[in-house]
């Protein structure tokens, strides 16, 4: 599935953490891993303030290390094996990875989402906003910790959020290409309503509404969805064994949905949370972006995120 990695990196040692992660994946999938440095220009006054003299001298320094940095980095692909090509260039980051990124869309791109030091580094989070927000490719998303890039992962688990929707389902093919990769256990995860999330979205409704006018209580309304997540789960895991999946299990939990994932998550670590970004539909489903996005910011562990479509 994945042909290409692109591996955008801003010369930190917190974006270099992704790496890590993109090695066993390459490896097996026998992915092209594409280093991507993009320095951004030096703005005149800092060159200098009276004639901006020197400016050129300055761009060619600054891509001059980059372009060792990523022979550095590049070694570590060579020597596992793994097929390697990096790239500095001059401009805007995000830009210049949206435009990579499309020249392919069986592209995966993996880099790291926060991280600051120095001039001409990126703000990652915002550089990784822009990109999820202008391309369709998948997108591996790894919050790096302080400190330097871990040598080795190894991811256990897959943790997948369903919402029962065709939409948040889309992630199963990505899910399936890099359970059998790493040989790791998928971990089926339905969240329904609390009940104080029920009483919430029932005083949403307005007061003509179908739905608010049928006095159903949270126990019948609980009893219904816990059977029809529990059938779902079922159905989406005989599916995956059929499909050659290692390992999969099922869990059913109650509460809003990114609360839920981020405790999943944090229970055990070497794991990667895997889902979809857009889409909503109906009561039990979620605001599949918005919990995308806490899943991110809360979890600690990576996340591999798949643009719905239709």
């Amino acid at each position: 599935m994945y042909i290409r990695i692109l591996v955008p990196l801003d010369g930190s040692r917190l974006s270099e953490q992704v790496i890590s992660y993109v090695l066993p994946i390459a490896e097996k999938l026998k992915a092209h891993v594409q280093l991507l440095r993009v320095i951004e220009p030096v703005d005149p006054a800092l060159a200098d303030p009276a004639h901006g003299r020197f400016l050129d001298q300055i761009s060619t320094s600054m891509r001059n290390q980059a372009e060792d940095s990523l022979g550095t980095i590049r070694s570590a692909f060579t020597e596992a094996g793994v097929e390697v090509s990096s790239e500095a260039c001059e401009g805007s980051p995000a830009s210049s990875i949206v435009a990579e990124a499309n020249k392919d869309p069986a592209t995966l791109i993996a880099m790291s989402t926060h991280g600051r030091s120095g001039v001409a580094r990126w703000v990652m989070g915002s550089v990784t906003d822009k990109v999820l927000h202008s391309v369709q490719n998948p997108l591996l998303i790894v919050r790096p910790e302080d400190g330097d890039a871990a040598t080795e992962t190894n991811i256990q688990t897959i943790v997948v959020p369903l919402d029962g929707s065709a939409l948040a389902e889309q992630v199963l093919p990505h899910v399936m290409t890099v359970a059998k990769a790493l040989d790791c256990k998928i971990s089926l995860i339905r969240v329904t309503l609390s009940r104080a999330e029920y009483m919430s979205y029932m005083s949403s409704l307005p007061v003509d509404s179908d739905f608010s006018r049928y006095n159903q209580s949270y126990e019948e309304f609980a009893q219904m969805a816990n059977a029809e997540a529990t059938e779902y789960l079922h159905k989406v895991k005989a599916m995956l064994e059929k499909q050659g999946a290692p390992s999969v299990e099922e869990r059913l939990l109650h509460g809003h949905p990114a609360t839920a994932v981020i405790d999943i998550a944090r229970e055990t670590s070497d794991n990667l949370v895997a889902m979809t970004t857009h889409g909503r539909s109906g009561i039990g489903r979620w605001a599949l972006g918005s919990v995308a996005d806490r899943v991110i910011r809360g979890s600690g562990d990576p996340v591999l995120l798949v643009r719905a479509t239709g």
